[in-house]
């Protein structure tokens, strides 16, 4: 893969990661208003539908981009962890999208698929931080940061919230934080 292609691919991938984080804040906004404030606006079908499209438009974009980052990782000469991490985080992806989906009929969440997204989302992603760390793409504390985040929130939430540990937006703050860095070129 020459450099035009490398950095081209480079500033889509962090871009991806980025705006995954950006389209989830709609969506979390809209629940914590249905969820936590109860606006009574935020209480309709419709108000649902765009909280939960925009849960699951995120999720979408934040896996695409993890598709690019897994190629560049692979390009940088990383070739075990960022597959795997791939793999177990597109596996998560698939497993939240139907939950989400069938969610909205119910109007509630079906809790055996969502607990298997959070693991396989914060597994994933540390396999990334670990690939990180092995392949140079990125500074060593991107690595670090994002193999100690999504491990230790993997041990903090059944411990700290063993009823719901579904916070998606703990599983925005890496992502941002590499495509940030992805676009800042180092």
């Amino acid at each position: 893969m020459d450099l035009k292609a490398l950095t081209s691919q480079q500033i889509v991938c962090g871009w991806l990661l980025i705006l995954g984080s950006v389209i989830f804040l709609p969506g979390g906004l809209l629940y914590t208003g249905r969820a936590i404030f109860k606006w009574p606006a935020a209480q309709s079908q419709n108000s649902l539908y765009w909280e939960r499209g925009f849960v699951m438009a995120a999720i979408l974009v934040a896996a695409l981009g993890f598709v690019l980052l897994e190629r560049l990782l692979g390009a940088a000469g990383e070739q075990i962890l960022a597959p795997l991490g791939l793999t177990v985080f597109l596996t998560g992806t698939i497993l939240v999208l139907a939950a989400e989906t069938f969610g909205l009929d119910r109007q509630e969440m079906i809790h055996a698929p969502i607990i298997a997204f959070v693991i396989l989302a914060f597994l994933g992603q540390a396999a990334f931080g670990a690939a990180i760390l092995r392949s140079g793409l990125l500074p060593g504390w991107v690595g670090w940061a994002t193999v100690i985040w999504n491990l230790a929130w993997l041990v903090i939430l059944p411990i700290a919230r063993p009823q719901d540990i579904y916070y998606p937006w703990l599983h925005y703050v890496a992502p941002l934080m590499i495509g940030i860095m992805l676009l800042a070129g180092r």
